[in-house]
């Protein structure tokens, strides 16, 4: 009995020991984080980026939202905004002096983005981590290279790939062979006649036209035009458009922009199946 009680003791001791060795280990520092920038997203209303030998590619926002004003004008695309914008969010383990930058390659820097006022440079990676040296604000810190890889990306990239901007409303087509408008009331109708369709056939062949999206949108580039076709909008303004290639690809010129809208052969099929029917 004396030893089971002498037992259960020794067992309480041990027990109060790891409890106080647990409350007494040293608690791990929190890792001190430094934010690269104190803008916030909705503040910037100019995006530009200089790469050493290539023309540099601005970015405005305008009433109607992003537009690419160079190396050429174009509404621009919302991803790859947002893509530019990203850096303003991003953190840091680690900050040095921006001083003996060549160790860097910020010396110069390999990009330079600027967001209003604050400049962004970008140098080389960090091959331990992978991480890219970015200095800016006095410092130079270590972000995610894929703030890099974005703002690599070519001046087609940032053209919008939507053939229609969202405020434009499709109204009306008139093709070679073939017009479509759209009353007051949504109704369709098709001259010459197309007795064999429902308003259903209408509506999917125009939402093809809405959701048109290019794999890259490019400044027109001389190509002669195959055929010509007009756009309707809801507000009666016409877009005057040409077809610069059928195959391998769908090429369509938007003449207003003055850009070219490259498409899978796949999509073409669907853009004008009703005009060849």
């Amino acid at each position: 009995m004396k030893s089971r009680i002498l037992l259960n003791l020794v067992l309480s001791a041990l027990v109060a020991i790891l409890i106080l060795l647990v409350w007494l280990k040293p608690k791990p520092m929190a890792q001190t984080e430094f934010k690269l920038s104190t803008l916030a997203s909705a503040s910037i209303d100019r995006i530009a980026i200089e790469k050493p030998g290539q023309p540099a590619i601005v970015l405005q926002k305008k009433p109607d939202g992003w537009r690419l004003s160079a190396p050429f004008q174009a509404r621009a695309e919302r991803v790859a905004v947002g893509h530019s914008l990203d850096i303003l969010a991003a953190t840091s383990l680690q900050r040095f002096p921006a001083t003996d930058l060549g160790r860097f390659q910020l010396d110069p820097p390999l990009l330079r983005l600027t967001l209003n006022d604050q400049e962004f440079s970008f140098g080389t990676q960090n091959s331990l981590t992978g991480e890219v040296y970015v200095a800016t604000n006095g410092g130079v810190h270590l972000v995610a290279p894929s703030h890099l890889a974005h703002a690599m990306k070519m001046p087609a990239d940032f053209a919008a790939r939507a053939f229609l901007a969202e405020e434009e409303k499709l109204a009306g087509f008139a093709f070679a062979d073939l017009k479509l408008s759209q009353d007051s009331d949504g109704k369709w109708s098709a001259t010459p006649a197309r007795p064999n369709w429902s308003q259903d056939d209408f509506n999917r062949w125009a939402d093809e036209w809405r959701n048109a999206s290019s794999l890259v949108t490019q400044p027109y580039d001389g190509t002669p035009p195959q055929e010509s076709f007009t756009l309707r909008l809801g507000n009666g303004k016409l877009i005057p458009c040409k077809i610069l290639r059928r195959d391998p690809e769908l090429v369509l010129l938007r003449e207003d922009e003055k850009l070219q809208y490259h498409f899978p052969a796949g999509i073409g099929k669907r853009l004008f199946f009703g005009s060849q029917k």
